[in-house]
């Protein structure tokens, strides 16, 4: 990590670099070798350069293709390719559609919906969210409304986004998704839309955005959820988890006793090798009223993401993530995201089992005022497996989001 910051700005060579960690390493060096013992400091540099190469190369080649099919209705379709430098270092790629123009309908700037900002689950990636887009688009058209300005990105370490050798957690997505709004969104009034890992790190950047998020989306969200009448909350900051977090005074987070992130790393690649050529089957149970929807072209990215270099060091960061805040807490009116929050739940969720998540549904259902609980008929990627209702209730439920910034202060004082 500490030679990225010169090799973005050009003062270290990456060629020279990768020529002199290769003559000090012991052995050969392949991309994403990975000797039983592990690979040595010099190795492990020298993968990190050849995979920062690697995605320059996929992006410019992504870059290339959308370039070659570029017009009005494939970005209509598609979404408009671009590609982020996350922290001036990381590529992260993102999908734009542009919403209805207001020119001539007689709607004002000011009554534009807030932009939608759509994050992905584990394994996934932007792509997931086309379905969606074109729902909303025939709805809002049909209805006579503007649609909003729509998002889609690809997280660190997913879909055709860079992989650096990083620490993945909740807390570093969910800054990356804060510092998208920020810079490529340039902190316009937004709202997050989130799937399974996705809703959990949306809710939590929600809460760290304040009053430009105006609302959130969450379609089967993962997180830490105590039953409302179980949850103790907090009297003051320095008891929630966010305030003990920032203090210090969480319990520190335990490594593995032996192996360290090798052994993290091996457990990656055992997931990858064993669930790799099940992944059409898997996708397809998880849309148990739609697998027409888990097609061969989203069964065929996911396989091809999991070969992407350092993509073991992601599928294993579930084994090591510290404490979450639950959802209890950044969505409390008092600690966390107080605006309107919209729930639109696969009830078959087969990866959660059917009755977890109507148990799920009914908790956030009565977590709070303004959480709004649609119930459908579809698994866990409710948003791509019945976009037409999930459009639906979208549509229906975004007016809410347009309440005063000043009313929520006022909540929150």
């Amino acid at each position: 990590r500490a030679f990225t910051p010169p090799l973005v700005l050009g003062s270290l060579s990456a060629r020279e670099l990768r020529r002199r960690a290769a003559a000090a390493s012991p052995k050969k060096l392949t991309l994403g070798s990975m000797p039983p013992l592990g690979v040595s400091s010099a190795g492990a540099l020298a993968d990190v350069i050849e995979w920062r190469e690697w995605s320059t190369l996929l992006a410019c080649d992504n870059l290339d293709v959308a370039e070659a099919a570029s017009d009005d209705l494939h970005e209509e379709q598609e979404g408009k390719l671009g590609y982020w430098r996350w922290n001036g270092q990381y590529l992260t790629k993102y999908l734009f559609w542009r919403g209805t123009s207001t020119e001539g309908e007689g709607v004002s700037c000011g009554e534009r919906p807030p932009a939608l900002l759509c994050v992905h689950g584990f394994a996934a990636s932007s792509r997931q969210w086309r379905r969606l887009v074109k729902s909303l688009r025939a709805q809002h058209a049909a209805a006579g409304t503007p649609m909003p300005d729509v998002y889609a990105l690809d997280l660190v370490g997913f879909g055709r986004s860079e992989t650096p050798a990083l620490s993945y957690t909740q807390h570093l997505w969910e800054a990356q998704i804060v510092d998208f709004v920020m810079e490529v969104m340039e902190g316009r009034p937004v709202v997050l839309a989130g799937n399974s890992i996705g809703g959990g790190l949306s809710a939590g950047a929600a809460s760290n955005l304040g009053p430009i998020c105006r609302g959130l989306v969450l379609c089967n969200t993962a997180g830490v959820l105590v039953k409302p009448e179980e949850y103790i909350e907090p009297q003051a900051e320095t008891e929630t988890v966010g305030g003990r977090l920032l203090a210090g005074t969480l319990p520190p987070h335990a490594p593995l006793p032996i192996g360290g992130p090798h052994l993290l790393d091996l457990f990656g690649i055992g997931v990858i090798t064993l669930l790799r050529p099940r992944i059409p089957s898997l996708l397809r149970s998880y849309y148990p009223t739609n697998p027409e929807n888990a097609d061969f072209d989203q069964a065929r990215e996911i396989a091809r993401d999991a070969t992407d270099p350092g993509s073991p060091t992601v599928i294993a960061s579930g084994q090591k993530l510290p404490a979450q805040r639950p959802l209890n807490e950044v969505l409390s009116e008092r600690w966390g995201f107080a605006g309107p929050v919209l729930v639109p739940q696969g009830e078959l969720d087969p990866l959660s089992g059917a009755g977890r998540a109507q148990e799920r549904a009914e908790a956030l259902r009565v977590l709070r005022p303004h959480v709004s609980v649609i119930r459908l008929p579809a698994g866990h990627c409710p948003h791509d497996e019945a976009p037409d209702e999930v459009a639906a209730a979208i549509c229906d439920w975004l007016p809410s989001t347009q309440a005063s910034v000043e009313s929520l202060a006022a909540q929150r004082a």
